[in-house]
């Protein structure tokens, strides 16, 4: 009944000979209905989650060169600026490390603000935020901030590979006690929301001339990238 082969690799041996061995011919990603139909049918695909083609080897290679060595020593003064401003407020808020706080959502401001992995599953699918758009979030409490730590924790349950039936056995998707294409649908609508947001702040700072070294602002000044704003809004992880 179902549509999708799964192969499970259970031994070191097998891992290395899929992942390591065969690394090359990994490069492209499954499509999954709920992910790749419903929630991403106005952003497009991210770099993590594309099959390989025309349009991802392009993204790739303007990633690439938004990363490159200099580049990455540009965005160093924002790494620094995160960290201090972490260990700060975490200092601060505990009463002078007298008193017992919740880290978690210092750390998921700090990834938030540079760059994506880290503190489990919510954080891997979080924007990169002065990263990729040369903005952030001063305050642990920011509305913005708890929105996108909110929506992309729920994304990040479509993209997984074990929890969505309905990838794998389309009847579900007709059964309305048991498809997840409204929930899918709402954040879907939430993340064009501040997407949208984040992109269009850019480009405003970029016309005055006030905007900050950052990936996606690397990318829309450069000229061979060749890329519109659809596929640019879509090169995150």
């Amino acid at each position: 009944m179902g549509t999708k082969r799964v192969v499970i690799a259970n031994t070191y041996q097998a891992v290395k000979e899929l992942w390591i061995d065969n690394q090359s011919a990994l490069i492209s990603r499954p499509k999954l209905y709920t992910f790749h139909t419903v929630v991403s049918s106005s952003q497009g695909f991210t770099i993590g989650t594309s099959p390989w083609d025309d349009s991802c080897k392009r993204r790739r290679k303007a990633a690439a060169t938004a990363l490159n060595r200099p580049s990455v020593a540009s965005y160093m003064p924002i790494v620094d600026l995160e960290s201090k401003c972490s260990i700060r407020d975490i200092y601060l808020d505990s009463n002078r490390g007298t008193e017992e706080i919740n880290p978690k959502p210092y750390f998921q401001r700090f990834a938030l603000n540079t760059v994506s992995p880290g503190l489990g599953r919510i954080l891997l699918t979080l924007q990169s935020l002065t990263l990729n758009y040369g903005t952030r979030m001063s305050s642990i409490d920011n509305a913005m901030l708890k929105e996108i730590i909110t929506v992309e924790a729920g994304i990040s349950r479509f993209r997984s590979t074990s929890n969505n039936w309905q990838d794998y056995l389309p009847i579900l998707r007709y059964i309305p006690f048991s498809n997840k294409n409204a929930s899918a649908e709402e954040f879907r609508v939430r993340r064009d929301a501040y997407m949208n947001k984040l992109l269009d702040q850019l480009k405003e700072e970029m016309r005055h001339g006030s905007d900050i070294s950052c990936i996606t602002g690397n990318i829309l000044k450069d000229p061979a990238a060749k890329l519109n704003e659809g596929v640019i809004a879509c090169i995150e992880v």
